[in-house]
Order: C-alpha cells, then structure tokens, then sequence
C-alpha cells in the first residue's frame, strides 16, 4: 500500500505539474487566435475563454485532483470500472447538450488513443507490476489510474469547470493533447523504475499471450427503438474458431503431401530456375542450415536495393524473391560441404511463393495495401526456413500479425492516399525488414503494437458512430416532433377562415417554438401546454366573432400574446427582425378584427337577413394552402409489389451491424446498418469510420433490393491465411 501511495504522490505531482504547465500555452495560444480574428465579436469570444481561464483555473486543478484521487481509491478499493465506447444509446436520455460531450469524449479519446500506441511496451509493464502489488489482480490500460486512459478522465472532468464554448474547448483539448501524449512517456517510465527499485518484477519481459477466442454469438434486432439492441460485433474483427483452425491444419498436410509427391524439381512454382542449387538434399552435411537460409536472406532483406523498393512503395513479385535467394545460395554453397536444398525446404519456398503470389490476386486488399505487404515475402521465408512450425502454428505471432495488417488493411483501406492504417502497416513492415535478423520475438512486440493501433481505431470508429447514431436519432424526434406540432396548428386553422397575418407566424416560427418545446419538455408538460394556449390565443384575437364578445379583454389578451410570442421566438433564436415584422403583421390582423367585430356590432343584421345570409366562400388561394399542408403531413405510402412488400417485411427485423452493398453510379460501396427508426422507417448506414453515409427509406431500400442495387453483403469470415491455404490448395490439385 505504502509503494502504491509513493507512486500516486509522484503521478500526481507530474500531471499536476503538466496541466499547470499545458494551462500557461494554452492562454498564449487563445491569445494567438485571438489577435489572428478579423471580426471583434470573434476576438472578443477569446478573450472571454482568456478570462474564464484565470478566473476558474483553480476550480479546473481542484477538479483534476479530486478525479485522480477518485481513481486512485477505486483502484486501492478493487472497484474500479472500465467503461468503454460501446454503451448503448438511450434515445430517451438524448439531449441537446450531448453533442458537445460527445465531442468532448471523441476528443479524449484520439489522446489516450495515441498515448496507448505511444507507450504500448511501457505501459503493459506498468499495467503486470502494479498488478502484482495487489495480489496478481488484473490491471488494464482503462483501469490503470496514471494511465492515458484515467488522467484524461480527469483532464475531462477539469476542462469541465471551465464553462467554454464547443469551439474552445476543442482547442483545449488540441494543446492538451500536443503537450500530454508526448509526456506520459516520461512518468511511465519513473513509475516503473520505482516499482523495479522495489524490487516488483525485475527483468519483466515485453510479451503477447495469445488465447482461443469463442466464436460470436449470432446477432437480434432490437424489438422495440429505443431498447438495448445486440449488434454484430464486427469492430473486434475476425475471430478464428476451432473448426476455421481445424480446417487450415488439414488443408496445410493436404499441401505438403501433394507437395512430397512432386518430388525432386528443377524449378519453384512460380517457374524461377533452382539452377545450380539442388533439392535432393537429406539434412546431411551436404545440405543448408537453416543459419545459411538466414543469412542469404538477410543479405537480400538489408540491401540497399531492397529496403528502397520497399521504401518507396514499389511492388515486389515473389518469382524476383525467389530469384535473388537462389542465387544468393548459389554464392554462398560449396561443393565440398553445404550446396543442397532439402525437399522440404523447396516445398517451403513453393509455399510460402504461393501464398504471397495469392496474397497479390486477393480481392479484399486494396492495392496499397498488397504492394505494402508484399514486400514481407524475404522476412516470411526466412522465418518459413528456421522455425519449421510456423506454416503450421496459427498462434505464432508472425502469422497473427500478418492476418491482423491484412484484416485492418482489408477493412479500412480503401483509396491510395488513406492517411491512418496505410502508413501504420508501413512502418511495421519497415521494423520486419530492417530489425528481423533471427529472433522471431520482434514478432510478439509488433503484433501488441499494432492489436493496440487495431483497437485504437475501432474505439474511435464506435465513437463517430454512436454521434452519428445519437444525431441522426435527433433529427428523427425533431421531425416527428415538428409533424406533431404542425398537426396541432392545422386542427385549429381548419375549424375557421383566419387571416394570413396569424397564419404566417403559426404555420412558420411558431411551428419550430412548438416542436423545440415538445422535444425538450415533452407532451405532458405544462410549457407545450402554455405554448399551445398561445396558438388559440393568436386564433381568438384575429376572430371578430370571439373579440366581439370579449371587448374588454382583447388589449389585455394582444398584449400578453405580444409578449409570449416574442419570448417564444426569441429562445429558438428565429432572426429579430422577421419577429418583428411577423409581429407587425399579426398586429395588423388583430386590429383588423377588433375593427370588424365594432362594424358588425353596430350595423348587425335582422334575424331573418342574418338567416338568408350565406358565409362569403374561400378563396382557392387559402383551400389551396390548407389541401397542401394536409398533403403534406399525411403522404400515402407508394405501391409496392408482392417482392417488394416481402423484401419490407424482412427489412423490419434486420439486426443493427448488418452490411449492405450499393452500387451507384459504376461505384460499389459496402456501408453498415447502424440504426433503423420503426416509426419513419428510416435507416442509416455508416462506413467503416463511423461516419453516416446514407440514409434511405424503407421503401426505397426495398426497391432497391428488388432491382439488384442494393444488396446484404457477407463480409468475409476467414482470415488471410485460410484463403490464401485454400487457394494453394486448389492450385496444386490442378496439377496433381
């Protein structure tokens, strides 16, 4: 307890420290932007950030430390709580202010997501030690209180106190995060060296522990919107189940005994000449060590011609890989001891050509992403050669780490320039090509560096999806909300002739006051209550009929309505000047009945004149008006055939997460279900960022389908390796 509260003290006082330091840039920088505006209400909107700064800095650190020592407790405790992204969406909690604390979380999360890549190694140190200090219970990195993941909590919760705009808040956390993630290195690193001084896992070695993974569960639609659905999960990638592993250890012996029964050959698969090297070899002096292997390929993998192709972005074939081992061997083989191939080792070369020959025809790769990758074929076969069991072993983490960049690959790289993955997977193929002698351990480190990178991007991508969901959810109830305001006002415009003064403000501003005030307060409340009294107020003020028997009550009553009516449009922040001349109108109108109401009370008819009287007709101007709003609220569903109304049915119980295919345009674009309303029937379809696409009717989905436009998509199910053994595979039985 005592080495755990040493380390609390020393975390806190750094990030203390930092946030002190991070407070002072960030007030030159708003005052960078602020002397940069062109306008004064602009500049004067960053000196009121400079201002909030200095006057609730202290509430800020008061914040901070009381959220660390809130996570430090509840890790002492046992308790504490990793909360992810992943929480479903309650549209009944949705508010107008949760977008800005979406904001706020995806903000957050894009520094803990770089710090985590940053410090991957150093903080699964961190995480093993600490946890040894309590008994060997577990210690994430959401867990770990001097993590990125609990010090930017609390980086949250202060900024929090500071009362800001949106705008300014994201450049707080901008500079927070520019000063931040480069320094949690620093603390991480005096955190474990504490630890060691202790004497709590010394010679602790970076490793990955790779377990099996149970299969998915299959996915349900959600009964009802708004309830928790199950989604498919397809964020966590592919997960190889004992009958996928069960399957490419079969294929793996099928190929090598139609590989043996080949026998001696003069050439490689992929027709590149073996020359002077033979492959009659019987692991006897004669024949090449694994160590030999190594080093002709190493020679090939760290020359200068090799690492700028790979530098470069050039495609590398697998007959040109073949070609320069070969001859490599060639130079290094002796007649008088090591010259031959073992047959084994050529089926190796064959092998592992052709799955980088199939890697290069995958359909799920984009280009980029082969071109990248292909360049792994020297480091591969080098491993393929000393560890016999790596063809073989589906936990090696060579193998993992090739299935994950070409799974990420696969899913997120769609165009040459895609700025995120691409240039990850070139840097880890980079490390392969300039760091991997003959220790296959840098292996372990890659695969934790880039799972890390992996689930970063996935976290991130469930986030802009959950605010694209959260918003369009929005934009649903304040259409559903608009549609029954404007049916409250149409039930009341239709019982009389009202003049165009009131019907302007009713049927425009007044509508958007009513549909913000039921979405805000809700039917039952006693504001939608007050502003629909405010619609039959303006209804009874322009009626001669009701001001004529109302006289003293009518200046109280176009008062008060004056008053509410500016109040309304005011909060919805309708522009002052067409209030004012909505207003004028409305004035206008009342007058004119109150003028009306004197006339008919002065000149009112005989009862038999007033029975022979009829009502002056409507003009088609105003039936014309009123046919088309109630056109407009009620739109007759369109004629759909037998196929279609089926395709409907099977729509209305699809799961969240299922894939669709469009094609538009000669363009094919795979987009996922995130969220469908059964009230409107509409559905939106994000991409593999998160990020809304389209959002198509139920109808029009189902036409669609009918056509052949629109289609549900199976994503693929196997990794990288199955395909490419299956491939192998078929290829080596057409020419058995």
């Amino acid at each position: 307890m005592e080495l755990l509260s040493n380390c609390r003290d020393h975390a806190h006082k750094f990030y203390g420290d930092l946030l002190l330091a991070a407070e002072k840039t960030i007030n030159d920088v708003l005052f960078e932007q602020a002397e940069r505006c062109t306008n004064n209400k602009e500049q004067q909107r960053y000196f009121e950030a400079m201002q909030q700064l200095k006057e609730r800095s202290g509430a800020m650190h008061t914040a901070f430390r009381h959220e660390l020592g809130k996570s430090f407790q509840a890790f002492i405790s046992g308790h504490e709580e990793e909360q992810t992204v992943e929480e479903e969406i309650d549209i009944g909690k949705l508010s107008l202010v949760q977008r800005d604390e979406l904001e706020d979380e995806l903000a957050i999360s894009i520094i803990v997501s770089k710090a985590n890549s940053r410090n991957s190694e150093t903080l699964w140190k961190l995480n093993k030690r600490m946890a040894a200090t309590r008994g060997g219970k577990s210690v994430t990195d959401e867990s770990n209180p001097f993590g990125p993941h609990r010090i930017c909590e609390a980086l949250q919760v202060g900024v929090g106190e500071l009362l800001l705009d949106n705008k300014i808040r994201i450049i707080f956390y901008k500079q927070l995060g520019k000063i931040f993630v480069i320094s949690f290195a620093k603390e991480l690193d005096a955190l474990n060296g504490i630890l060691v001084e202790k004497g709590i896992l010394p010679n602790l070695r970076f490793s990955v522990i790779k377990s099996q993974q149970a299969e998915p569960s299959a996915p349900v639609a959600s009964a009802e919107e708004g309830d928790s659905e199950q989604r498919p999960d397809d964020t966590e990638g592919l997960v190889e189940s004992q009958g996928s592993i069960t399957h490419q250890q079969d294929l793996y012996n099928s190929i090598r005994a139609l590989q043996s029964a080949v026998g001696n050959r003069s050439q490689t698969a992929g027709g590149v000449s073996f020359g002077k090297v033979q492959t009659n070899g019987r692991d006897g002096e004669d024949s090449f060590s694994s160590m030999d292997y190594a080093l002709a390929l190493s020679a090939i993998q760290q020359s200068k011609a090799f690492l700028s192709a790979a530098a470069l972005n050039r495609p590398l074939k697998a007959e040109k890989v073949e070609e320069n081992f070969i001859d490599q061997l060639s130079k290094q083989g002796d007649k008088n001891s090591r010259h031959k191939m073992t047959q084994g080792d050529a089926d190796t070369v064959d092998l592992v050509g052709m799955i980088f020959r199939y890697m290069l025809d995958d359909t799920n790769l984009h280009d980029a992403v082969k071109l990248m990758l292909s360049h792994l074929h020297t480091p591969y076969l080098k491993l393929a050669l000393m560890d016999k069991t790596f063809l073989d072993n589906y936990q090696h983490s060579a193998r993992v780490l090739l299935n994950t960049m070409a799974e990420v690959g696969g899913k997120w790289v769609k165009k040459d320039n895609e700025r995120n993955v691409l240039p990850k997977i070139k840097t880890v193929v980079e490390n392969i090509l300039t760091s991997f002698v003959d220790d296959p351990t840098i292996f372990d480190r890659l695969l934790e560096d880039f799972s890390r990178f992996k689930e970063n991007i996935e976290k991130r991508s469930r986030m802009v999806e959950k605010r694209n969901t959260e918003s369009q959810q929005g934009l649903e109830k304040l259409e559903l909300s608009r549609q029954q305001a404007a049916n409250e006002i149409e039930t009341r415009l239709d019982d009389d002739e009202i003049l165009e003064g009131a019907v302007d403000l009713l049927r425009q501003p007044w509508t958007d006051f009513l549909a913000f005030n039921l979405l805000r307060h809700g039917q039952d409340s006693l504001t939608w209550e007050s502003a629909l009294k405010v619609v039959d107020g303006v209804i009874w003020s322009v009626k001669p009929s009701a001001v004529a028997d109302n006289k003293d009550d009518f200046k109280r009553h176009q008062s008060d309505l004056e008053v509410s009516v500016t109040e309304g449009l005011t909060t919805i922040g309708y522009d002052p000047e067409a209030s004012k001349g909505l207003l004028n109108s409305l004035k206008e109108a009342q007058e004119l009945a109150y003028h009306h109401s004197v006339i008919d009370a002065v000149n009112k008819p005989a009862p038999a004149e007033a029975a022979g009287a009829t009502a002056a007709p409507q003009t088609p101007k105003e039936k014309t008006g009123k046919a088309e709003t109630k056109k407009a609220l009620k739109t007759a569903p369109p004629v759909l055939s037998p196929e279609e109304q089926t395709v409907v049915e099977k729509l209305k119980d699809i799961a969240f997460g299922t894939w669709f295919e469009f094609d538009r345009e000669k363009t094919s674009q795979q987009l996922k279900l995130a969220w469908f309303s059964r009230v409107s029937s509409h559905y939106m379809f994000v991409d593999h960022s998160g990020v809304k696409q389209a959002v198509e009717t139920q109808y029009d989905l189902a036409k669609g389908m009918c056509a052949g436009n629109i289609r549900i998509a199976e994503p693929t199910k196997k990794s990288f390796m199955e395909r490419a053994l299956e491939a192998v595979f078929d290829k080596l039985k057409l020419t058995a």
